[in-house]
């Protein structure tokens, strides 16, 4: 007769959960919110996104500063070759009060040598200053988008955290009943070896048990590397080094928060960073607009200018000037005419952009919706379906004791409950999942 010993019951009713293991206990605890607060402290591609910031900032102050007077100075060294002489004739230049001017002729040569001419130039713009200041306007609302892909970063990072750490829930909770498996099967193999040898069960239903073992081991093995390689990629997303241990909380698997679908798209569009910065492109575009209009106005500005001349007796040594430049490019073949239509289109595409956006979002979030309450529908199915196959190996654990089923009907049994426990673990990893990626559509922070 066929022999079960306490432990083999022990293990074919107790369920698919075990303790973890001292050594695992032992090892620091990383909360879901740990996780999420290192992330956005030290995740590598959240950073750039945020210095990325800084880099339309530097470049909006670079803009500013052209708002002010810009000065110059100029340096010119010439050598004359050619001797040059200028004669101004008695009276050539007219009288003052009857005297002549010059009163006597004047020749004046021009000066051997090398001659410096040094100035020191400050110009202002002044009609200018319309086009600087929609460039620094332009410049606030691309600073203000790089916050709004910023905070797109972070929610994406945000997202993969905790999908991560959900994965490694499941996976721990895989490889406790995985586990549990093992140690069924062990002892089975155990029992079925005294029952060989005393002639109580043939040998392919040894190896029948032996390769279910096997199976069972390579399976653990399976979700072993999972697991590692969920945590790799997870202390990667928290820039800590890859090898760093840890251990995870378990988390309520079914998140009670119910979403009212019209209030939920209006939520989203106001606070995803993606509708934001849809709108702003909006606003840039009109901005660029008015920027290639200005294209129209000419350029005036204010200029102040001191000169010195060293070794020249043509010129004067000194010179100091304040006054106006003016330049108009009243014909431009059309081109000023272009830039201005295709900044016109430029602003039709970031319009069809946005109410695409906030389209594609509206239908996000009704998915999402929808998404969560089937995997939440599906969490009782499962238990349900894993309650069903723990009492069906109950059942089948007493049919062969009293030699009523097979070995293998047995090992089926075993099997379903297997597959139970691993949709059961699947459908929680849904609604972690479900939930997680809702709250990102919602663009919730």
């Amino acid at each position: 007769m066929v022999k079960f010993t306490p432990a083999l019951t022990a293990i074919l009713l107790g369920g698919c959960l075990v303790a973890a293991t001292p050594s695992a206990a032992e090892l620091p605890l990383l909360t879901l919110s740990d996780a999420l607060q290192i992330a956005k402290e030290k995740n590598l591609q959240l950073k750039n996104a945020e210095l990325q910031v800084d880099v339309v900032e530097e470049e909006k102050k670079a803009i500013e500063a052209k708002q002010f007077p810009q000065l110059s100075a100029q340096v010119h060294g010439l050598q004359n070759f050619v001797d040059n002489e200028y004669t101004f004739e008695e009276g050539s230049l007219g009288t003052v009060s009857g005297s002549p001017v010059p009163s006597s002729n004047v020749s004046i040569d021009t000066t051997n040598g090398f001659t410096t001419h040094y100035s020191l130039t400050a110009t202002q713009p002044l009609v200018g200053l319309y086009e600087i200041g929609l460039n620094i306007d332009q410049l606030k609302k691309q600073k203000e988008i790089a916050r709004q892909q910023s905070r797109q970063t972070e929610q994406s990072v945000s997202l993969q955290v905790k999908q991560l750490y959900y994965q490694i829930l499941s996976d721990r909770s895989a490889m406790e009943a995985t586990s549990s498996s093992i140690k069924f099967n062990e002892e089975l193999v155990r029992i079925l070896r005294d029952n060989v040898a005393q002639k109580a069960e043939l040998e392919y239903q040894l190896l029948n048990g032996e390769a279910q073992l096997a199976s069972a081991r390579h399976q653990l093995q399976t979700q072993q590397n999972d697991l590692m390689t969920s945590k790799q990629q997870l202390n990667t997303l928290l820039g800590r080094d890859i090898a760093t241990s840890f251990r995870v909380s378990p988390i309520n698997a079914d998140p009670s928060l119910v979403y009212n679908a019209d209030q939920a798209e209006d939520q989203a569009l106001a606070q995803r960073p993606e509708t934001r910065e849809a709108r702003l492109q909006v606003e840039v575009a009109e901005t660029e607009v008015e920027i290639q209009k200005s294209g129209y106005l000419p350029e005036v500005n204010l200029v102040a200018s001191y000169g010195r001349t060293q070794n020249t007796t043509l010129l004067p040594d000194e010179s100091l000037y304040v006054g106006f430049i003016a330049k108009w490019d009243f014909f431009t073949w059309g081109s000023n005419e272009s830039n201005v239509a295709g900044s016109l289109i430029a602003l039709k595409q970031a319009q069809n952009s946005l109410r695409d956006n906030e389209d594609q979002i509206r239908a996000q979030v009704s998915a999402g919706i929808r998404n969560l309450e089937i995997a939440r529908s599906l969490v009782p199915v499962t238990q349900m379906a894993k309650k069903a196959a723990e009492e069906q190996l109950r059942v089948s654990f007493n049919q062969y004791k009293e030699k009523s089923i097979l070995l293998s009907d047995l090992l089926d049994a075993q099997a379903q409950l297997e597959q139970a426990n691993d949709n059961y673990h699947q459908a929680l990893l849904g609604v972690w999942n479900a939930s997680a990626a809702l709250e990102q559509a919602l663009g919730e922070e």
